[in-house]
């Protein structure tokens, strides 16, 4: 399906004076991102000043920045992310999908709060699957998310998430849609962070059969970086009484700067419903540093090449800045752009390529 057909499917909440088509709209922001503007007025300011790509959008003119601003503020954003998501239908979603919460840091002031979203991201697409806005706690909005997801989804994926998302309902609501996970432990589960603690003294003197280790070590930035994890499926009887849990890991990192001789160290823990058999310290290790992965090439972009963290848009409308934000991640990355700001500096420069790049261009 092509952008232009998938935005067509987004439902139209304007009652009338429809001057403007709503996928032109949605693909002028687009278009408008790529080309480094980071606000609306800078998407009406864009409009302004390129009449030669209105043509390609179905608009006779440019649109104001009110006929914008309403619009987004009235959109449903999820059922923006499910049109967008039919762009890509037949993609292989990889074996790994990341959960994390990502803060909308300008979307809040005064009483207006900050928007905090949760997201479900293919990791090896850096594709976000899934967003739902967290009033409270997040594994609750995480839920939300696993009953949107199909089965098919999450059948033989792993689920990796930090400590938030570490609750017996959202490992039993994974493994009722044969998904396996992989969450961070820490002090939200004091009972469960102390037997995993217990596991590891004893693993200290000896290791017994299934129990694996491993250390690997990498140079980035003027650091070295050395990993050391451990895991173990001997589980005391209360972490085995945790919905579907197999082991429990420890990851020990330290990070030495060549130059000073700084070091830090750190120790997290994590627990598993994969077991000895198919996941041994390796592979659990580089599972859990996957999270990274979503920060670095996914988060990190939208903050910082696509302004995602400056923009003062509130409430529903920044939500859906984000779903368009986070799409044009994903094409970036599924066309395999990897210098993502010289690719929208040269889109500033020529606009119509930013067109093209989105199958927009009409000949």
């Amino acid at each position: 399906m092509t952008l232009r057909q998938a935005l067509s499917q987004v439902p139209d909440p304007r009652a009338h004076n429809r001057r403007y088509p709503l996928w032109g709209l949605l693909a002028l922001i687009l278009v408008a991102f790529l080309s480094r503007v980071d606000s609306l007025r800078g998407v009406e300011r864009f409009a302004r000043a390129n009449p030669h790509l209105l043509p390609h959008l179905g608009l006779r003119k440019a649109p104001g920045h009110t006929a914008i601003t309403l619009l987004l503020h009235r959109l449903d954003p999820e059922k923006l992310q499910a049109a967008l998501g039919q762009v890509f239908p037949e993609a292989d979603l990889g074996e790994v999908l990341v959960v994390d919460g990502k803060h909308l840091r300008g979307s809040g002031k005064g009483k207006s709060p900050q928007v905090k979203l949760v997201e479900v991201l293919a990791l090896h697409l850096h594709t976000t699957l899934a967003q739902a806005r967290a009033e409270g706690r997040e594994e609750k909005a995480f839920l939300e998310l696993l009953d949107r997801l199909e089965a098919r989804e999450l059948e033989g994926k792993v689920v990796v998430g930090d400590a938030g998302y570490l609750y017996p309902e959202v490992a039993a609501r994974v493994r009722k849609k044969r998904g396996d996970y992989l969450l961070v432990l820490k002090g939200n589960q004091e009972e469960l962070l102390s037997w995993a603690l217990e596991v590891f003294k004893g693993m200290a003197g000896r290791r017994l059969p299934g129990e694996t280790e491993a250390t690997w070590s990498g140079v980035r930035d003027g650091e070295v970086w050395t990993y050391r994890v451990w895991a173990s499926p001997y589980l005391p009887e209360e972490v085995r009484a945790f919905p579907g849990a197999r082991q429990v890991v420890r990851l020990w990192r330290e990070v030495r700067h060549k130059g000073t001789g700084e070091v830090r160290r750190t120790v997290s823990y994590a627990l598993t419903s994969l077991g000895p058999e198919v996941a041994d310290a390796k592979r659990l290790g580089s599972l859990l540093l996957s999270r990274w992965e979503v920060e670095n090439r996914s988060f990190w972009v939208r903050d910082v090449c696509f302004g995602e963290d400056a923009c003062q848009v509130r409430g529903v409308g920044a939500w859906v800045l984000a779903v368009l934000r986070a799409f044009l991640v994903s094409m970036l990355h599924r066309e395999g752009v990897r210098e993502k700001k010289a690719a929208l500096e040269i889109f500033s420069f020529n606009p119509l390529s930013a067109l093209r790049f989105l199958g927009l261009y009409a000949a």
